[in-house]
């Protein structure tokens, strides 16, 4: 194994050109050998686009009511979410180990990220606290959390680095693995300070040449990645209390709705990270470090199991991601823009969709290789032609799960005025009589002008999308 200096390439020396090189990685992958790279590519394009949905669902919250500080606190946590999604964005195109600093650099924010999300998962009793945690709801706490927690984080991850005395002491070394051809060595790039590593490489001729970079990770490192999930278990925890207490309260339905929207955010990032990461320290403690680095020392046998748990883990990245910025922006948005938990309804119960279909082809692949010549492409015609043709009862099947995720935004006192309305709406006019027997209701279930504008406006919205199908 030979040791290679900082190339002036930022790109793989020999790999052709990107496109063909992309189509014949996707094609070849196969668990049973190792030769997965394909997949890391797809996984990574993957987080790009989450991280662009993310983005543009923190811009919806802070355009809302930039003002507020829910929602401030809320645009900083699917920010923070969608900076962690990246976390192998390095690994996107086939870099030099030019890339090796820029990819520290970014690691240094991605356990920032990781931290401030722990921090702001306990955080949000402060808006929906259960009654055994009021005082988090004092306005000088809950006003400042947006910016505040950021700061202290930032103090924390610094000097940790300080104390620690560098970047790799603290995170973890970083690594570049090049394999130029079967008959030649692998060439291992670390940052200096860096652990020493085994690396291997795939013993297939066709996949060479190929590099991938490989994050190493330190006691601290291996921490802020499991502690997440587990706060994420105590924040689903204080959300649920908060749901049943103002469900429990006159008035307070707006609240117990987004409670109960934060719970199922939190449960569910808890329970599909969670299974997966304790996968993570399973096999960490079978196999030594978690990465790619050597896959040539693991057995033949344990390979595809090892290669399952890594990629089920990085794909629990993105899904508990997405869902929980869907979540989390269905809590906070449906009280302020019109219409938009329809949207997000849609917009989820597609992705489900996709990844699910996704999902499955790449398991009949799997299933097919070697059986069939090209089991990737024999997969997504096995699979595909028939979820074409039975889009809408499967569409209309997870669309119905994710309405029960995501119900209609109403409480049962905005429910009561939108019953009255549509009454005195029989005719299509509403006479001054009827105005003030509905401010006079509005006044009664304490809804105050601008809720009502947006309720008749949404009855509206709704029978004219009745009538348009119709």
């Amino acid at each position: 194994m030979g040791i290679q200096n900082y190339g002036l390439l930022m790109a793989l020396e020999g790999m052709g050109p990107i496109l063909p090189y992309y189509w014949g990685k996707f094609t070849q992958i196969n668990f049973q050998t190792g030769d997965t790279l394909g997949l890391t590519y797809i996984i990574c394009f993957l987080s790009i686009l989450t991280l662009i949905v993310l983005c543009f669902l923190a811009a919806l919250i802070l355009k809302a009511r930039s003002h507020a500080p829910e929602n401030r606190f809320m645009a900083i946590l699917l920010l923070a979410e969608g900076y962690r999604v990246m976390a192998s964005w390095y690994n996107t195109y086939p870099f030099s180990a030019d890339m090796l600093p820029m990819m520290e650099y970014y690691r240094v924010g991605w356990y920032f990220c990781s931290l401030l999300c722990l921090f702001m998962y306990l955080s949000t009793v402060s808006f929906y606290p259960p009654k055994r945690l009021d005082f988090m709801a004092n306005e000088k706490i809950r006003n400042n959390l947006w910016w505040g927690l950021p700061v202290l984080t930032g103090v924390i991850i610094t000097a940790l680095i300080i104390s620690s005395g560098s970047v790799v002491n603290t995170f973890g070394g970083n690594y570049h693995i090049e394999c130029t051809a079967l008959d030649e060595e692998v060439v291992l790039t670390a940052t200096p300070g860096s652990p020493p590593i085994e690396a291997g490489c795939v013993e297939t001729e066709e996949t060479f040449p190929y590099s991938w970079f490989v994050p190493g990770s330190s006691p601290i490192a291996k921490l802020l990645l499991l502690a997440p999930p587990l706060s994420a278990i105590v924040a689903a925890f204080f959300m649920h209390r908060a749901w049943r207490r103002f469900d429990e309260e006159d008035g307070m339905g707006s609240q117990a709705n987004e409670a109960r929207s934060l719970f199922i955010g939190f449960t569910g990032k808890a329970t599909i990270k969670g299974l997966l990461v304790l996968s993570i320290v399973y096999m960490t403690a079978r196999f030594g470090d978690f990465n790619l680095a050597d896959l040539a020392s693991i057995d033949g046998d344990l390979l595809p199991i090892y290669l399952y748990c890594l990629y089920g883990f990085m794909l629990s990245i993105l899904l508990t991601g997405m869902f929980e910025g869907f979540m989390f922006s269905y809590a906070i948005l449906k009280d302020d823009i019109l219409g938009i938990d329809e949207h997000l309804r849609r917009s989820m119960s597609w992705g489900v969709f996709v990844f699910t279909g996704a999902v499955v082809i790449l398991i009949v692949a799997e299933l097919l290789e070697g059986i069939i010549p090209y089991g990737g492409i024999a997969s997504a015609l096995v699979v595909g032609v028939p979820l074409t043709v039975m889009r809408k009862p499967i569409f209309n099947t997870i669309n119905a799960i994710v309405i029960v995720l995501m119900p209609e935004a109403l409480t049962k006192e905005e429910l009561s005025y939108i019953e009255a309305y549509s009454m005195v709406m029989d005719d299509g006019v509403v006479t001054k009589n009827e105005r003030k027997l509905l401010v006079l209701q509005a006044k009664n279930l304490k809804l105050d002008e601008e809720r009502v504008e947006f309720l008749e406006s949404w009855y509206m919205n709704s029978i004219s999308k009745s009538e348009e199908e119709e």
